[in-house]
């Protein structure tokens, strides 16, 4: 009840009209076309989700880049990365990236609920184990050069 009393103190009302705008615009005008992005929001992809699921990774790592790009908004990092690249070298190029989310994350989550802070050096020996082991894992093709 307090807040609501605080809002209400914050009100100024003065003699002009009313004006009714729109938040889905630019402009402040009702389209159809606003109305209905509003109602799809989620229910389609703005990134380029094929590259996710045909990656040569397992599928937990598909699954979590998926919720990743989709939900951190991170779709321009994503199409920006893969875009104009030929099929075999975006299916390399988009397991790289997931391996590297992943590992990211994996890192993100030790310092956070572990309080241990890992070199840079180190985080990147664990995507190239990844990679190795992913390779292993696809039945020996080697999905990503690695040194």
């Amino acid at each position: 009840m307090l807040i609501l009393e605080s809002y209400i103190r914050t009100v100024q009302l003065n003699d002009q009209q009313d004006v009714i705008s729109w938040k889905l615009t630019a402009s402040g005008q009702y389209t159809a076309k606003s109305a209905y992005g509003a109602q799809l929001v989620g229910s389609y992809c703005t990134f380029d989700s094929k590259a996710i699921w045909k990656a040569k990774v397992e599928g937990k790592h598909r699954f979590f880049t998926w919720l990743l790009v989709q939900y951190l908004t991170m779709e321009e990092w994503w199409n920006l990365s893969l875009q104009g690249l030929n099929k075999e070298l975006k299916q390399r190029t988009a397991a790289l990236m997931i391996y590297t989310a992943c590992n990211i994350w994996k890192e993100r989550n030790r310092r956070i609920f572990e309080g241990v802070a890992a070199l840079p050096a180190w985080v990147v020996t664990m995507i190239k184990e990844e990679v190795n082991l992913g390779n292993w894992s696809c039945g020996g093709e080697e999905l990503l050069p690695v040194s």
